[in-house]
């Protein structure tokens, strides 16, 4: 399995974690110049159509790795991972006309699938990143 496919497998299996548990995914794979955010989600509820703004946005960075390395996929989400994240959901909220304190918060996503059975093991870990 390539890289990219692995990927796409743990970007796969993570939305649909966040399906699941009650989210509307918003995008996949959202590429800007210096970086990618890899899924946005709002939590599902009845008045999300009346107010644009009220739900919280929620930017996802997903991990995949096959095996144990000594370490988790979620820890590959250092200081200059994390700058890069905030800065990304910034822009993304700028794009989409939001207003700059509209409610958001950065998550991550580790996955680890085992070698031998192919069984993932996913850890969720929201509002991982807080804003400066």
């Amino acid at each position: 399995m390539t890289t990219k496919e692995l990927g796409n497998l743990g970007e796969k299996i993570a939305c649909e974690y966040l399906v699941d548990k009650g989210f509307n995914i918003v995008g996949k794979n959202h590429r800007i110049s210096f970086g990618e955010i890899d899924i946005i989600v709002k939590k599902r509820w009845r008045l999300s159509k009346l107010f644009k703004n009220s739900a919280t946005i929620h930017f996802v960075e997903v991990k995949t790795i096959v095996g144990n390395a000594g370490f988790f996929p979620e820890q590959h989400v250092n200081y200059k991972k994390q700058q890069k994240l905030r800065s990304l959901a910034q822009i993304w909220l700028q794009k989409n006309k939001f207003n700059q304190f509209a409610p958001y918060q950065i998550d991550v996503i580790g996955i680890l699938i085992n070698e031998n059975t192919r069984i993932a093991n996913l850890h969720y870990f929201p509002n991982a990143i807080k804003d400066k």
